[in-house]
């Protein structure tokens, strides 16, 4: 799925969806591996970012995802600034960053999309980014040379 298909589905979030998505965010980072896992999918985005030169496209598509969630949650009703809403902006700005960079964020994406797994409409937009075989090894295991 491309970017607009993403803020499609975060457009759609209700209130109550997006702070179940906030505590899906916590969840991701449950184990210390998890959270390295995490950090990895995150640092490795921006990394991919820088190379490839796409800041501007990236922050773009970051702000515009991030802004998606405001609205949606502005719309359901939350007093902002609110520290759910805001968990999952961010959460929605990094995955959106990670979408417009290369096809290298795949595996990140796939890591991210983990919070995700309870809203479906959610999870179909990020179904694109499930691993290639060579990913199915234990989530914190180190990532094969490029």
């Amino acid at each position: 799925m491309e970017l607009q298909g993403f803020c499609d589905a975060l457009a759609a979030l209700s209130l109550d969806d997006i702070r179940a998505l906030s505590l899906d965010i916590d969840g991701m980072t449950a184990t210390p591996a998890d959270e390295v896992d995490v950090a990895r999918a995150f640092l490795h985005i921006e990394a991919t970012v820088r190379r490839v030169r796409r800041a501007r496209v990236a922050a773009n598509a970051g702000h515009r995802a991030s802004q998606v969630v405001v609205l949606a949650a502005a719309r359901g009703g939350a007093a902002l600034p609110d520290d759910t809403v805001t968990r999952v902006a961010r959460w929605a700005a990094t995955v959106a960053r990670g979408m417009v960079a290369t096809a290298d964020t795949a595996h990140d994406l796939w890591v991210l999309s983990h919070a995700c797994a309870h809203n479906e409409s959610l999870a179909r937009a990020l179904s694109f980014a499930a691993p290639a075989a060579s990913w199915e090894t234990p989530r914190s295991t180190v990532r094969p040379a490029a």
